[in-house]
C-alpha cells in the first residue's frame, strides 16, 4: 500500500516539504506548486489528534520517532478496519497546531481513473512564504 501525504493549510504543507533545514534557496521554492483535491465523496479517517485515540495506543511519539515501523503499523491496523487514512498533528510544527491528512491507496504512482480528480495547483503565494519566515524561522537565500 501506499499513502497521499495532504495537509490541511497550505502552512503545514510547507512545513512537512520544507523540513530538512531553515534556510532554502529561492529556486526551491519556485519550481514548487501548491495543490488542492476535491475529492467526490465523505473520507473515513482515524483521527489521531483526537484525545479519544489514546484508548487504541495512539500519543504523541507514533508519528515523532524517525523509525517509522509504530506508525506503519498503526496505518496497516487503520487500513483494515476500513479507514481511508489519518488524520494526524504534522510532525514539525512544534507548536502542534497544524494537521496532516495521510490517504490509502495502491503503492506507485497514481493513475487518473476518474476517481481521483487531478490536483489544481499554483505557484506558492507569498502570504504563505511570508508566514513560515515569520512564524518559523525559515530564510529564502535570493538566487544570484
Amino acid at each position: 500500500m501506499g499513502a497521499c501525504y495532504l495537509a490541511e493549510k497550505p502552512l503545514g504543507a510547507w512545513v512537512e516539504v520544507f523540513r530538512r533545514g531553515m534556510l532554502i534557496a529561492e529556486v526551491e521554492v519556485q519550481v514548487r506548486r501548491l495543490g488542492a483535491i476535491t475529492l467526490g465523496r465523505d473520507l473515513r479517517l482515524a483521527n489521531l489528534a483526537s484525545r479519544r485515540a489514546l484508548q487504541f495506543g495512539v500519543t504523541a511519539s507514533l508519528g515523532a520517532d524517525q523509525d517509522y515501523a509504530a506508525s506503519q503499523a498503526f496505518a496497516r491496523a487503520a487500513l483494515e478496519y476500513g479507514f481511508d487514512g489519518l488524520r494526524y498533528l504534522v510532525r514539525h510544527d512544534p507548536a502542534q497546531q497544524l494537521y496532516g491528512i495521510a490517504l490509502f491507496s495502491d503503492a506507485g504512482a497514481a493513475v487518473d481513473d476518474g476517481n481521483w480528480p487531478p490536483a489544481r495547483s499554483t505557484e506558492i503565494p507569498e502570504i504563505i512564504i511570508e508566514s513560515a519566515c515569520r512564524r518559523f524561522g525559515y530564510r529564502i537565500l535570493p538566487t544570484p
